[in-house]
């Protein structure tokens, strides 16, 4: 019994000493809001946006010629360089100046040897995506800076896989347009690319 009151004593002297020298405990404890240190922490979920990258290298423009009625836009990319899937439920894209241009379709790609495939040159198809893989995400009439809702999942990018490629098709020539792609995922994080085509 005696062993119990001596270590009693000691933990409540060792609480007044630390009190005595203003030490502070090492953890933190919050709830919802708390500042810390002139850091203001908020408890609910970040965005998983860091783990998308999107890039635009060498843009490619094929305007309606012949009996194809549409203007494809590729030479944009985008890659997961996280460990989980990212789900991407919107596309944004927007363009100045506007002049009632519609947007038709966007589409995902999956490029040969991690190479997104491109519209080909003018008068052509665009490239197929063949085995590789081709999904179109949203097909429809939208204007400028409409969301673009669908479904699609980019898995994290491996040497096989490092990429998808974008290919978005308007009624009408976007020739000398300023185009802001904007890819927005599931948890509302978003990252976007500008193209002077």
């Amino acid at each position: 019994m005696n062993k119990v009151y001596v270590s009693l004593v000691i933990i409540c002297c060792a609480g007044v000493l630390l009190l005595l020298a203003d030490v502070a405990p090492a953890g933190a404890w919050f709830t919802d809001t708390e500042v810390i240190e002139g850091i203001t922490i908020t408890t609910g979920s970040w965005s998983n946006a860091d783990d998308l990258v999107i890039t635009a290298e060498q843009p490619l423009l094929k305007p309606p010629a012949g009996n194809h009625a549409k203007t494809v836009l590729s030479g944009i990319t985008i890659s997961n360089t996280g460990p989980v899937a990212l789900a991407i439920t919107g596309i944004r894209v927007s363009w100045s100046p506007d002049d009632g241009e519609m947007i038709s379709e966007a589409a995902f790609t999956r490029g040969k040897g991690g190479k997104a495939p491109r519209a080909g040159p003018h008068g052509s198809e665009p490239e197929p995506a063949g085995g590789e893989g081709f999904m179109v995400f949203w097909s429809g009439e939208a204007a400028s800076d409409q969301l673009l809702e669908g479904q699609a999942l980019l898995t994290p990018a491996t040497r096989n896989d490092p990429a998808r490629g974008i290919l978005l098709s308007f009624d009408s020539n976007m020739e000398g347009k300023s185009v802001v792609c904007t890819v927005v995922l599931d948890d509302g994080g978003e990252k976007e690319v500008r193209l002077e085509v």
